[in-house]
C-alpha cells in the first residue's frame, strides 16, 4: 500500500504544468453612463506575452483614454490536485468618459503581442442625461460663474465652481467628515479647470440651509474654486461642463471602537456649465501698423549709440507696455515706409521678452545716408477694449549723426539667406592681414625620445577601468529609466514616510488614523507596482495572496488597513488612535513588507 502511494505522488510531483489559454477581456466599471460621467476601463491581457499600446476606433459620444503608457505585470501559479497552472497578466487601465446622450458600441479593442493579434468583444454601453434636480432636493448641486461673460479673445476670466454636498446626519445629529475625501469620486468625475484645485489640501467651503421641494430643510457644505483662464477662441465658448459623482451614505452603523462605518451609501451627480461670448476686433476701421494687440497699451522707443560711422548699426528697443502681453506682438517694421527708406534692416519679426508690465523689443537698424539723420516716428496699433475702437501710438523721432567710415573699420553687410548665389565667393585682400608664424628650426628639430613614465602606466591601466564603470552607471540609469516599477519602490518608503508624518500634525485622532491607512496602502502600492489609487482591505488581501504573500501578513495588513478606514466617520477617539501606535504599526507592516522577497511579488 505504501509503495502505490509513493507512485501516487511521484506521478503528482511530474504532472506537467498547465497554462491558461492566450487571451485578453475588456472589464469596465459601468456600462450604462450619465454625460460627463468617468468609469475605470482594464485590459487584461492574459499570457499573451508583452501586448502593444490597444487599438481601437472610439465612437463620437464616447471618450477613452490610457490611464498609464504601459501595462502593469502579474504572475500566479496555482497547484490543484498535483497539476500546475500557470497565469500571467498583463493590465492596460484606461478612463472611459461619457460626452453625449445615445447607446454606443465598444470595441473591439485590439492588441498585438508576440506577433499575434487579438480582440476584445464588443461592448454595449448606454449614456444618458444627468439628472437635474433643484439644489434643497438633490444630494450634491454644483453651480458655474463667469466673470465677465463677454470679452474678447486673449482677454482672461474668472470662472468660479460653487460644489454643495448634502452633511451626513445620523441620530438626529450632524457626523463631522471630510467631504471631498471621503464623499466625492474624484475618479468618476469630470472636473474640467478646476481639478488642481480640488487637489489642494486647504479648501474655503461656508455651511447653508437649503429647502427642498417638500418644504424640508437640509445643511449642505459648499466649496468656492476660482480659476483664471484665457479667451483663446472666438464664438460662443463652453466653460465646462463639470460633473461631479458622489457615493452619499444612506446608513451607518457605530464600531466597537464607537466610530461611524458606512452601512449603505448611493450614487448622486450633479453638471454644471456655463458660456461666454469671445469677440473679436473689427476688420472695419483696421490700421496697416495692427499687429494683433488687444487690450490697453502705450510704447516707448530709444536708440543706442546715437553717433555712428556708415555701415555700424543702431540698436532700437522698442518698449510696449500694457496687458495682456502674452502673443502680443512689436510693430511691423516693414510697414513703416519710411524707416526702409533710410535704414537697412532684416524683415524677420520681432522676438520679444517680457518683464513685469512690459515687453521689449530690440531690432538692428543701419543707416543708409551719412550726416545728420532721424529715425522716424514708428507706430504701433491696437484695440481698445475699453473704448471698443483701435488706437494708433507714435513714438517721437530721434536724432542720429552718422560719420563717415573710417580706413579701419569694415561695413557689416546683411545677407538676405533667403537669396542663394550659385557663383564661389571671391577672396578680397586688405591690407595688413595675419603676419607669418615665427618658426625655430631648432626646437622643431631636436630628438624626442618617448619615456614610459608612472603617467602613461597610470593612463593605460585606468583607462579600461574607467570605460567599464561609465558602462555599469549607463546601463543602471537606463534601468531606472525604463524599468517604472523599480523606480516606485526606490521611493515607496519615502513616500510613506512623508505621510506618516503629516499624520502626526493631525490633531483629530480619526483623521488621523485614516491618513496612517492611506500611507500604508500607497505603500503597498507603489511597492508592488499596482496603479495608484484607494484599494478596500478586501481588495488589499486579494492582492496580497494573489502576489504570493503569507496568509498571516496579508490578513495583518488588512485588518490594520480596515481598522484605520473605521476612522472616516468616527464621532470619538480610543487608544487605538493614537499617533504612536497607529504609526508604529504601519512602519513595523512596512518592515514585513520590505523583509519579504521583492521576487515574490513580480
Amino acid at each position: 500500500m505504501r509503495c502505490v502511494r509513493n507512485i501516487i505522488a511521484a506521478v503528482c510531483l511530474c504532472s506537467v504544468a498547465l497554462a491558461q489559454e492566450p487571451g485578453i477581456e475588456l472589464e469596465i466599471d459601468s456600462r450604462v453612463l450619465e454625460i460627463g460621467e468617468a468609469v475605470d476601463v482594464q485590459l487584461v491581457c492574459t499570457n499573451t506575452g508583452e501586448p502593444d499600446t490597444p487599438q481601437c476606433v472610439i465612437p463620437d459620444g464616447l471618450e477613452l483614454q490610457l490611464a498609464q503608457a504601459t501595462p502593469s505585470q502579474s504572475s500566479m501559479v496555482s497547484i490543484v490536485n498535483g497539476r500546475r497552472t500557470s497565469r500571467t497578466t498583463y493590465t492596460y487601465h484606461l478612463s472611459l468618459v461619457a460626452v453625449k446622450e445615445g447607446t454606443y458600441t465598444l470595441g473591439p479593442l485590439s492588441v498585438v503581442a508576440g506577433g499575434t493579434k487579438h480582440e476584445t468583444e464588443p461592448v454595449r454601453i448606454v449614456v444618458r442625461q444627468s439628472s437635474s434636480l433643484p439644489k434643497g432636493d438633490g444630494l450634491v448641486f454644483v453651480e458655474i460663474n463667469v466673470e465677465p461673460e463677454t470679452l474678447y479673445i486673449t482677454q482672461t476670466y474668472t470662472a468660479t465652481l460653487r460644489l454643495g454636498i448634502r452633511k451626513v446626519i445620523h441620530e438626529g445629529r450632524v457626523v463631522e467628515a471630510d467631504l471631498l475625501r471621503n464623499v466625492l469620486d474624484q475618479r468618476r468625475s469630470q472636473l474640467w479647470a478646476f481639478a488642481g484645485e480640488l487637489q489642494r489640501r486647504s479648501h474655503r467651503s461656508t455651511d447653508t440651509w437649503l429647502t427642498d421641494s417638500d418644504g424640508n430643510r437640509h445643511p449642505y457644505e459648499v466649496f468656492t474654486f476660482n480659476v483664471r483662464l484665457v479667451a483663446e477662441q472666438s464664438g460662443e465658448v463652453s466653460v465646462g461642463p463639470v460633473f461631479v459623482r458622489i457615493d452619499y451614505p444612506t446608513r451607518l452603523e457605530r464600531s466597537v471602537f464607537g466610530r461611524y462605518n458606512v452601512a449603505a451609501a448611493k450614487k448622486a451627480t450633479a453638471r454644471a456649465n456655463a458660456t461666454i461670448t469671445v469677440k473679436t476686433p473689427p476688420e472695419e476701421g483696421r490700421p496697416d501698423a495692427y499687429s494683433g494687440a488687444i487690450g490697453r497699451f502705450d510704447m516707448a522707443v530709444t536708440a543706442k549709440p546715437t553717433r555712428v560711422e556708415k555701415g555700424q548699426p543702431v540698436t532700437l528697443t522698442i518698449a510696449v507696455t500694457g496687458d495682456p502681453l502674452a502673443g502680443v506682438a512689436g510693430p511691423d517694421l516693414g510697414a513703416q515706409p519710411e524707416l526702409a527708406s533710410r535704414f537697412d534692416y532684416t524683415q524677420d519679426e520681432l522676438v520679444g521678452s517680457i518683464t513685469g508690465r512690459t515687453k521689449v523689443f530690440r531690432k538692428a537698424v543701419f543707416p543708409k545716408q551719412e550726416g545728420e539723420q532721424t529715425i522716424p516716428p514708428i507706430a504701433f496699433s491696437y484695440f481698445d477694449v475699453v473704448r471698443e475702437e483701435y488706437v494708433t501710438v507714435t513714438s517721437d523721432p530721434i536724432d542720429l549723426v552718422v560719420d563717415p567710415s573710417s580706413n579701419g573699420s569694415a561695413p557689416i553687410s546683411l545677407v538676405d539667406e533667403s537669396a542663394t548665389s550659385e557663383e564661389p565667393e571671391k577672396l578680397t585682400v586688405i591690407p595688413g592681414g595675419i603676419s607669418p608664424n615665427y618658426v625655430d628650426a631648432d626646437l622643431v628639430l631636436v630628438s624626442q625620445g618617448f619615456v614610459l613614465s608612472w603617467g602613461w602606466i597610470a593612463s593605460i591601466v585606468l583607462a579600461p577601468l574607467g570605460f567599464v564603470a561609465v558602462t555599469v552607471v549607463s546601463r543602471r540609469r537606463e534601468r531606472l529609466r525604463n524599468d517604472a516599477g523599480l523606480v516606485r519602490r526606490r521611493v515607496a518608503h519615502r513616500n510613506a514616510e512623508s505621510l506618516l508624518r503629516q499624520a502626526g500634525d493631525i490633531d483629530d485622532p480619526c483623521e488621523r488614523m485614516s491618513m496612517v491607512g492611506r500611507a500604508l496602502v500607497g505603500f503597498v502600492c507603489d511597492w508592488l507596482d499596482l496603479p495608484p489609487g484607494h484599494l478596500t482591505p478586501t481588495e488589499l488581501r486579494s492582492i496580497l495572496l494573489e502576489r504570493g504573500c503569507e496568509p498571516s501578513v496579508a490578513d495583518g495588513i488588512a485588518a490594520f488597513v480596515e481598522s484605520c478606514d473605521q476612522a472616516r466617520y468616527a464621532g470619538g477617539s480610543g487608544e487605538s488612535s493614537s499617533t504612536d501606535w497607529g504609526t508604529g504599526a504601519a512602519r513595523e507592516w512596512m518592515k514585513v513588507m520590505k523583509r519579504l522577497s521583492v521576487r515574490a511579488f513580480r
